[in-house]
Order: structure tokens, then C-alpha cells, then sequence
């Protein structure tokens, strides 16, 4: 199939659990087996212990395994069949400026806030109808992950590898973020521009007023949306050799929030708008109604629609299938059934 994708590949990563888990059978069905035989022959273990049943197990195990396969491949957001969608075009370039600080990782978003940002751009992916889009990603410095383009599976790929993994340097630093965001649109673009932030807001840098003030006197609007909660936060997990626990700073847990007030002096500057991370709108989140409804205004669009090809979603069809073979696993015993017992006995008896 030409046409099919997967909107996060990322998520084969966790078909290296299935294979854990795969051993984690073959040993217990193994230990079962090498017990009963440690007190009964091979032969007479269908007599004394008709109950057991090890292509049972081996086929109820497949089940589980097979189940967890589909569930993985339907995280990856599987995609074939197109179909063609009538989009009104946007006189709009847009530069999304994702923080991939630390402090994204605390998961105070339904996930974590990074997971989160990510998930809500692939969202937006689905409603741009035109223009072009970039992509910086910015920690203590920021990097230039995809320059402004029109080719959004590109820009999928490209969002799909950024992690805490893409910046070098710790921090958070928003002004330079706008710096870069700045010159990636370049002195010639006669379109409108916007840099949207996505950021928990904590931002130890002093620039960034200044340089969301520098980008609005260059035509270019800086808005923002808050990825966390403001109230009680979360702390933030990291993995210390194998291990799961939290940062710490002098002994102490690091609890970290959303700071929606240093956010709002930047768009201030930048002559944007603020918003958290929320459902605004039983179809929409913050950033794709924040840039349907405030990003690209009826008077900056064409008056000509053009068609976008776009794939079918399938995970549904996964997920079906996963649940399906967990109801089959539920109803297959691993014990034998009334005539393989009699038949068993009449063996034994024979003997």
C-alpha cells in the first residue's frame, strides 16, 4: 500500500516488551511442565494430572501476546486508503516553538506535558489547509528541527524524533526560542507569520520579552499555550540507572507548574494571545482553535479551496482485534476438555 503511514512510529519502541513478556510465558510453561514431570512420566502425566494442558497455556499466552501487538500498532496511529478533503487556504506560515526542557516530562497534562504538546501538533497537522510550518525545539538553547516547509509528512517525521534528547544544553530559555523562530522565517515572506509557544512557561532566560517585542515590530505575532497544571504541578520523572524516580535539587524533590503569568508577559510583548492546553471544543484543543479561530482570520484566506489527500485512521480496527483476542484468551481454559481426559485414562489404562 502506496499510501499507508503511521503517525507515531515511535511507539514500536514498546514491541521490546512484548518480547519480554513473550519469555516471561515460555518460562513459566516451561517451569509448569519441568515440575509435573519432576513427579510424573511423560506418559502418565495426561492420567494424574488431566487438567494440565500445555498447548492451552501456549495458546492462550499467544493470545495475550497477540493482543499486545495490535494495541502497540494501533498507538502508532496506522493510516491507508485516501480520501480527498475540500481545505480553504491560508495565507498563514506558522513557526511552532516546542520546549523540550526537563520540566516537560512531569505529567500533569493527562500525560506528559511533552507527549502532550506533541500530541496536540500532530492534532493542528490535520487541520492546516495551506501555508507553511517550522519547527524549533528549545531547552537551554534552541535548535532548528524543521525549517518552514508544505511537506506536513515531513514535518510529522521531524516532530515524531524530538524528545529531551534534542537539546544539549538544560534550561529553559524562550527568548532564545523566539530568536530562532524569527530567523527561520527569514526578511522576504509577504504572508502572515505567527511563532506559537509550547511551554509550561518556566523560563530561565531574560530575553524573552524582549525578543517577543522585537518579533511583533517585525510583522510577526508571538502567542503561547501553557502545557501543566498551575496549581499544584507535578514532580519530574527521570530514569537513574534502570530506575524510575524525580529530580531533586539540594535533596529536595523539584515540583514544577505551570507558569501562565511569565507567558502572558511574553505574548504582551509579542501581541499574541494565551491559552492553556485544554478541549476547547468537543472537536478542538487550544492550538488547532487557536489557530483556526484567532491565526487564520476569513480576510487572510483565498478564495479557492484545493483538495488535500489524506489517509483513513485505523487504529480502531486494532484495538477491536486486540480486544477481541482478550475476550477469546478469557473463555479458553487451559484445562483439557471431557473426552481428551477419557482418552488420556484409556492410555494410561492400557499401559
Amino acid at each position: 500500500m502506496d499510501d499507508f503511514k503511521l503517525d507515531n512510529v515511535r511507539q514500536l519502541q514498546w514491541l521490546l516488551l512484548v518480547g519480554v513478556c513473550a519469555a516471561v510465558f515460555a518460562y513459566g510453561i516451561a517451569m509448569k511442565t519441568a515440575s509435573l514431570r519432576a513427579f510424573v512420566s511423560a506418559r502418565l502425566a495426561p492420567v494424574l494430572a488431566p487438567h494440565v494442558s500445555q498447548s492451552r497455556q501456549i495458546v492462550r499466552a499467544g493470545m495475550v501476546l497477540g493482543a499486545m501487538i495490535l494495541m502497540i500498532v494501533g498507538l502508532t496511529g496506522p493510516r491507508w486508503g485516501t480520501y480527498y478533503d475540500d481545505v480553504q487556504q491560508r495565507r498563514l506560515d506558522l513557526v511552532i516553538c516546542l520546549d523540550v526542557s526537563r520540566s516537560m516530562l512531569a505529567e500533569d497534562a493527562g500525560m506528559s506535558r511533552l507527549d502532550r504538546a506533541k500530541d496536540d501538533i500532530r492534532r493542528l497537522m490535520d487541520q492546516i489547509g495551506g501555508g507553511m510550518v517550522g519547527l524549533v525545539a528549545f531547552a537551554g538553547r534552541a535548535e532548528l528541527v524543521c525549517p518552514l516547509t508544505d511537506d506536513y509528512e515531513y514535518y510529522r517525521l521531524a516532530l515524531d524524533d524530538v524528545g529531551i534528547h534534542s537539546v544539549s544544553v538544560g534550561g529553559t530559555n524562550i527568548g532564545e526560542a523566539i530568536r530562532a523562530a524569527v530567523k527561520t522565517f527569514g526578511d522576504s515572506s509577504p504572508r502572515q507569520r505567527a511563532i506559537i509557544l509550547m511551554t509550561d512557561g518556566e523560563d530561565h532566560g531574560e530575553l524573552a520579552v524582549v525578543e517577543a517585542k522585537r518579533a511583533r515590530e517585525a510583522g510577526i505575532a508571538v502567542h503561547a499555550v501553557g502545557i501543566g497544571d498551575d496549581d499544584k504541578g507535578a514532580l519530574i520523572p527521570i530514569d537513574r540507572n534502570g530506575q524510575r524516580t524525580y529530580l531533586k535539587y539540594e535533596d529536595e524533590q523539584v515540583w514544577s507548574k505551570l507558569n501562565p503569568v511569565r507567558l502572558k508577559e511574553i505574548v504582551a510583548a509579542g501581541g499574541g494571545e494565551y491559552q492553556p492546553s485544554r478541549q476547547v471544543t468537543p472537536r478542538q484543543r487550544t492550538l488547532e482553535w487557536l489557530y483556526t479561530e484567532r491565526l487564520a482570520p476569513k480576510e487572510e484566506r483565498t478564495n479557492e479551496d484545493r483538495k488535500v489527500a489524506r489517509q483513513y485512521a485505523r487504529s480502531h480496527w486494532f484495538s477491536a482485534l486486540a480486544l477481541a483476542l482478550l475476550l477469546m484468551e478469557c473463555v479458553v481454559s487451559e484445562r483439557r476438555g471431557g473426552a481428551s481426559r477419557r482418552n488420556a485414562k484409556a492410555e494410561g489404562a492400557r499401559e
